[in-house]
């Protein structure tokens, strides 16, 4: 009912979808398709791009590439009045039949897009009831994990250069035919932060969310790093992969103002990296870039975040161990983030886990997904001692930085590797599922 006030008076409506959230995507669709049949509700975001026909089950109409061309062309054809039904980029549902139009090459000149709009007079948070949004409500939303300062974040560049079978990138290589990456200017990045923070002064941290920074070359990062502190000058946050890890770029960045750094990880199991999830890194190479940016928390005070993927039932227990063999190699001021293996519609991954059974085909009476965060959410394929000893030293590591390291002197590491030896492991797998079962629910 909240909505009303502004549904009154639309025309369109369009969403941009998560898969993890498409529950409240469908929510909000079903609830205006009820009360406003005549309003036309468009879905875009991450779960168009990788699942056209899954979204088309709920909107009218789906945006399932880049829209920076076609949802402008969408929106003068549908005030005109004209068809708008061959609109590339776009799928809509008519009469009861799907068109899924052709898709346009990717799109280059990022520079020539305008900024983002921040304007706030005519924008509402929706939590519970229907809020409008001020700066002091930006504030609070944004100041969130890992620091719960607020952050600014930025993507400066599209395009990935993995194509992992879990992630929607994946879809975007098979329509385009290529891993298409592509950069805003230096220029073009520093003037719009600079805008941006005029507009919100109260943001602490900037965080480009490119999935991997480190991929400009290098006379771009030194003329970033020049530009940034000089201009902007607050912490900074970003990601790199351990192919393109460069000690001269991290050391122009951290001189720019460079204080925490995000890694993928994923796994300990260079097996399930190749054949499982089709990720083009070395372990070995992994965790020697680890160990390198790990000092930087000494030298600099760059907090170092590693992020790892858990209850993948591709793994073997012995793929599940070598993850906790690699956590337990981790400097214990690392910043560990584990997340649960979710099978998101539309990527490869979850096309293999569909026919193989463990998971049911996203649609009209499965639409909530398994959440990739771990809270309240229990462990489904792996439960087993290995598990447990993820979860065991995941809890000391947090410990230990909670309480600046004292229970790393209560409990040396030797007993995390004692409690990982095969006798061990070979004794507890003669026990029930549900003993670790139980063990799990204890330390989780």
């Amino acid at each position: 009912m909240q909505l009303n006030q502004i549904l009154e008076k639309s025309h369109l409506v369009l969403i941009g979808v998560y898969s993890s959230y498409v529950s409240a995507a469908i929510q909000i669709t079903e609830y205006i398709h009820e009360y406003f049949p005549e309003i036309k509700i468009v879905w875009g975001g991450p779960h168009c791009i990788a699942a056209p026909e899954m979204a088309l089950e709920f909107a009218d109409g789906v945006c399932f590439s880049e829209g920076d061309e076609s949802v402008v062309d969408f929106v003068n054809k549908m005030d005109a009045g004209e068809d708008y039904y061959n609109i590339p980029n776009m799928a809509f549902r008519k009469e009861g039949r799907l068109i899924i139009n052709e898709v346009l090459p990717p799109f280059k000149e990022l520079d020539s897009l305008p900024y983002y709009d921040y304007d706030l007079s005519d924008s509402y948070l929706l939590d519970k009831h229907l809020i409008p949004l001020n700066k002091k409500i930006l504030k609070e939303r944004f100041a969130c994990y890992p620091f719960y300062k607020p952050a600014f974040y930025f993507l400066a560049s599209r395009g990935c250069p993995n194509r992992c079978t879990y992630c929607n990138n994946a879809r975007y290589i098979s329509i385009f035919g290529k891993n298409s990456i592509r950069f805003h200017s230096v220029n073009r990045i520093i003037s719009e932060l600079q805008m941006s923070l005029a507009q919100f002064d109260f943001f602490e941290y900037i965080v480009l969310a490119d999935d991997d920074f480190f991929m400009r070359p290098l006379d771009q990062i030194e003329d970033f790093a020049k530009q940034y502190k000089e201009k902007i000058g607050i912490p900074l946050g970003l990601a790199v992969s351990p192919n393109t890890y460069n000690s001269k770029k991290m050391k122009l960045l951290v001189n720019a103002g460079l204080r925490f750094i995000q890694m993928g990880v994923q796994t300990g199991s260079q097996r399930v990296l190749d054949d499982v999830f089709n990720r083009n890194t070395d372990v070995r190479k992994t965790l020697k870039v680890i160990r390198e940016l790990a000092e930087y928390k000494k030298s600099d005070n760059v907090d170092l975040l590693v992020d790892f993927i858990i209850d993948n039932p591709y793994e073997m227990r012995e793929d599940v161990y070598l993850t906790y063999k690699s956590l337990l190699e981790l400097p214990l001021h690392v910043i560990v983030n584990i997340f649960y293996l979710t099978f998101f519609p539309g990527t490869p991954l979850y096309d293999k886990a569909v026919r193989d059974g463990y998971t049911e085909p996203f649609g009209q009476k499965t639409s909530r997904l398994r959440f990739f965060t771990r809270q309240g959410v229990a462990i489904r394929y792996q439960k087993n001692y290995e598990m447990f000893l993820i979860l065991l030293i995941k809890k000391f590591r947090l410990h230990c930085i909670d309480h600046q390291f004292r229970y790393r002197r209560l409990i040396p590491l030797a007993v995390f590797r004692f409690l990982g030896i095969k006798p061990l492991r070979a004794i507890a797998s003669l026990f029930p599922e549900s003993f670790h079962t139980f063990l799990l629910k204890k330390i989780d």
